[in-house]
C-alpha cells in the first residue's frame, strides 16, 4: 500500500476533545486505542487510570482517555489541567494533577497535523510529532516494552515519539495517531 504524506498544519475541526488511536496500516496495532495510566499513553487496557476525590460531588462521568487538539494537554476537570509532554527517552506523558512539572530535557509541542493520501483508502488526517529541539528526530513509535508497574492491567504496547534519547529497537513506526472527536468535554476529573 502506498502513501503520499501531505504536511498540514490546519487545526482539526470543531471538536474539542479526542480519542487517541494509533493509525500503522499493515500492523497488529493499527487502530489500538490508546489509554491514560501512569502518566503515559497504552494500548490493550481496558480504560484510563483515573482519580476523583471525595469531596468532589458529583465527580464527572469517566468518558475514557479523552485529548485536546495538538496534543497540548488532557480533557480533564482538575484545576491546573494535566499538560502532554514527550519526555527525553521519547515516552508520551502527562503531568500529575496540581503540578506543572515537566522533566528537564522533555519537548513541549512538537505536534502537526499530518495529511495521507492513498490510491487505495480515504484521505487521513493523523497527528505526527517532530522535535522542537532542532534535533531532525521525529515520528510516532509504538513499543511493547511496557513497565512492569503495569503487569495485570492488559497493557501491551507503550506510545512513544522520535528523540534524541529514544534508543528502544522493538517498536512499529506508525503513520501518525488518529485523533477521534468526542461530544464529551471532559474524560474525567484527572488521570492518574
Amino acid at each position: 500500500m502506498k502513501f503520499l504524506v501531505i504536511l498540514s498544519y490546519s487545526a482539526l475541526a470543531s471538536a474539542t476533545s479526542y480519542f487517541l488511536t494509533v493509525f500503522a496500516p499493515g500492523t497488529t496495532v493499527d487502530g489500538g486505542l490508546f489509554n491514560a495510566a501512569g502518566q503515559g499513553f497504552y494500548t490493550g487496557t481496558s480504560g484510563p487510570a483515573t482519580y476523583c476525590p471525595d469531596e468532589i460531588n458529583p465527580c464527572p462521568e469517566v468518558e475514557g482517555t479523552l485529548v485536546y487538539a495538538g496534543l497540548t494537554g488532557m480533557a480533564v476537570a482538575v484545576p491546573g489541567g494535566q499538560s502532554i509532554y514527550v519526555a527525553p527517552s521519547g515516552a508520551v506523558q502527562y503531568t500529575r494533577a496540581h503540578s506543572s512539572y515537566i522533566p528537564e530535557g522533555s519537548i513541549v509541542g512538537g505536534w502537526y497535523n499530518k495529511t495521507v493520501l492513498s490510491d487505495c483508502e480515504p484521505t487521513r488526517y493523523v497527528y505526527d510529532f517532530l522535535s522542537t529541539d532542532g534535533s531532525g528526530f521525529g515520528g510516532v513509535k509504538v513499543c511493547p516494552d511496557v513497565e512492569s508497574y503495569m503487569d495485570g492491567t492488559g497493557a501491551s504496547f507503550r506510545l512513544y515519539a522520535g528523540t534524541k534519547g529514544f534508543n528502544l529497537t522493538d517498536c512499529i513506526d506508525a503513520v501518525g495517531l488518529n485523533l477521534k472527536p468526542v461530544q464529551a468535554d471532559i474524560g474525567c476529573w484527572q488521570y492518574i
